[in-house]
């Protein structure tokens, strides 16, 4: 048996660490860009303790709040100039996954050469091979794991495609996880972004490259969703149902990042790079189709699946497995996860591209190797 293992440098939980972030900061540099969701940029409060906060630390600031919309190649050739211009010595990105994705790839950019889709996985055909500026993710949502992740999912709208900037060298320096920072989080966003950390559990703990560590932190995190996810959606002020939450997104994204994925995300880029369908929104609707298109191939993988969820052990792997996909399903819809994706999202028009479009990174660590045929039948049975 042989794996590694990589994540984040550092790791920081509890509510109250984000306290911490400007000592951090000033560790690390003197000059910092700081990322922020654009949400958050507009709570005068936040601003005025963090701005107060960093000129305590006499710490030079440039702030950029971001819509929360994925980020596009083009944006993150823009803030790399932005980030030389400013002579940047640290990156701070304070938001969700798009957000931190933003942030992690300029911290990369800004210390490499040329355009970053010179460096996107079946895109350019570069690697980086300068150490990224230092850089501290602060997660404001719990669902993509981002903060502890290798890679930035970015979009090339003029290919119509999601791709990734991935390299050991983008791993954060240091990861600051305040579950406090989730409490106003919506009940839909909090729903999608829920559903993607548990996708992200499912698929890693199944992936043909996952080892005995990752599947160890997956059952964990499958177990704290199966607790906590329908509770946060319900009762967003539940600061125990939010950081349950939180940690089961963080331990969702140190798996992917040493087993990587499957079906569910590999047709995710797709529906994110040809239709515009926000990552974790699609992950949740398709995560129920996936799983029941690759039972035959994972009894005893989601009979694992659903007693970690359950907290149930009594049944056979066969029952227990077909009892996960259902229970997915159900969990889906009962915090508001549609069965299909609604007729302006995603039309029967869109689906050939969408199958070309699935054949990324995410799909080879699909425990099954799925057909076209297949793979066009899962996105039809959740197209309007």
């Amino acid at each position: 048996m042989t794996f590694t293992f990589s994540t984040a440098a550092e790791v920081r939980f509890g509510c109250g660490v984000l306290e911490q972030l400007a000592d951090h900061v000033a560790a690390s540099g003197a000059r910092a860009l700081v990322f922020i969701n654009r949400t958050l940029f507009e709570q005068a409060e936040v601003m005025q303790w963090m701005e107060a906060s960093f000129r305590t630390h006499t710490i030079q600031v440039h702030f950029i709040a971001l819509p929360g919309s994925e980020p596009v190649a083009d944006d993150i050739d823009r803030w790399t100039k932005t980030a030389q211009d400013f002579e940047s010595q640290v990156i701070v990105g304070i938001g969700g996954g798009s957000t931190i994705d933003t942030a992690k790839a300029v911290a990369a950019m800004a210390a490499n050469p040329g355009l970053v889709r010179d460096y996107l996985e079946g895109v350019g055909a570069l690697t980086l091979r300068q150490p990224a500026l230092p850089f501290i993710a602060v997660p404001t949502t719990a669902g993509t794991g981002s903060e502890v992740t290798k890679n930035a999912v970015l979009t090339v709208p003029e290919l119509g495609v999601k791709r990734s900037l991935r390299s050991p060298l983008l791993l954060p320096r240091l990861a600051l996880l305040d579950p406090t920072l989730t409490l106003s989080l919506p009940p839909a966003l909090t729903a999608e972004t829920g559903m993607d950390a548990l996708t992200q559990l499912i698929e890693s703990y199944v992936s043909v490259k996952a080892n005995p560590l990752t599947r160890a932190l997956c059952l964990q995190g499958v177990a704290l969703a199966g607790r906590f996810l329908q509770r946060a959606v319900q009762n967003g002020r539940d600061i125990d149902a939010r950081e349950g939450m939180m940690l089961a997104s963080l331990l969702s994204g140190m798996a992917l990042a040493n087993s990587g994925l499957g079906a569910a995300h590999g047709i995710a880029a797709a529906l994110g790079g040809t239709c515009g369908v926000r990552h974790g929104r699609a992950c949740a609707v398709l995560l129920p189709e996936v799983m029941a298109v690759n039972l035959p191939g994972c009894i005893t993988g989601f009979a694992e699946i659903y007693r970690a969820f359950s907290g149930q052990q009594e049944r056979d792997d066969r029952s227990a497995a077909e009892l996960a996909v259902t229970t997915v399903r159900t969990l889906a819809r009962r915090i508001g996860i549609p069965e299909r994706f609604e007729a302006h999202e995603v039309e029967p028009r869109h689906i050939p591209a969408l199958v070309k479009g699935s054949q990324g990174s995410s799909m080879k660590g699909n425990p099954r190797a799925l057909s076209e045929a297949e793979i066009e039948a899962i996105i039809a049975a959740v197209t309007s």
